[in-house]
């Protein structure tokens, strides 16, 4: 059975007195009531291993990195199988090292999961990087200023922020920004 739409919000969200196990496992007690108790608990330690965290089943979310607690919130969306994962800004409030780690982690996901992911992002260069395709909004009111598609083939790695193609869609898209914040700013809008 898969769901229609898991949900990663900007924070973690865990429930503090569940450990990452027992977090993954809520999705199941809520959506799959015909699982037995063994069965969710060994879907979740998979989804758990899936995402790199084997070994902290146990742990609850205060003893987690910020980045091992998104890792829970992201097993806790897949963990049913949606057909849809929304993405709101999940990397956000990681560290640089951290946030490029979840890139790449996100990026091996991928490869193994039959899901179409929205993710939303203030980041161009994460843009570029995690997506076929990027729709660049305006500021208010929001509406869709382009589509680019991102020629980059699967599986993609960090090498590609140094091609030229990579700096020049990023530029691209930058000075979209760039001129929807001059018309913002502009005195004739006030």
């Amino acid at each position: 059975m898969t769901g229609h739409i898991g949900y990663v919000f900007q924070r973690p969200m865990l429930l503090p007195w569940r450990t990452a196990l027992g977090n993954v496992m809520l999705t199941m007690e809520v959506t799959r009531k015909e699982m037995s108790q063994q069965e969710r608990e060994g879907e979740a330690r998979r989804w758990l291993d899936i995402v790199g965290l084997r070994g902290f089943e146990e742990r609850r979310p205060h003893e987690l990195s910020g980045g091992m607690q998104q890792r829970v919130s992201l097993a806790r969306a897949l963990v049913f199988q949606p057909r849809i994962l929304l993405m709101d800004e999940p990397f956000a409030a990681l560290d640089e090292i951290t946030r490029e780690a979840m890139q790449d982690e996100l990026l091996r996901l991928w490869s193994r999961i039959d899901t179409t992911v929205v993710f939303i992002t203030h980041s161009i260069p994460e843009a570029v990087l995690l997506s076929e395709r990027i729709l660049v909004l305006s500021a208010r009111p929001g509406r869709i200023i382009e589509t680019i598609d991102v020629p980059f083939p699967r599986p993609r790695t960090e090498a590609i922020r140094g091609l030229p193609r990579f700096a020049e869609i990023t530029e691209h898209i930058r000075g979209h920004l760039r001129a929807g914040r001059a018309d913002i700013e502009s005195p004739e809008r006030c």
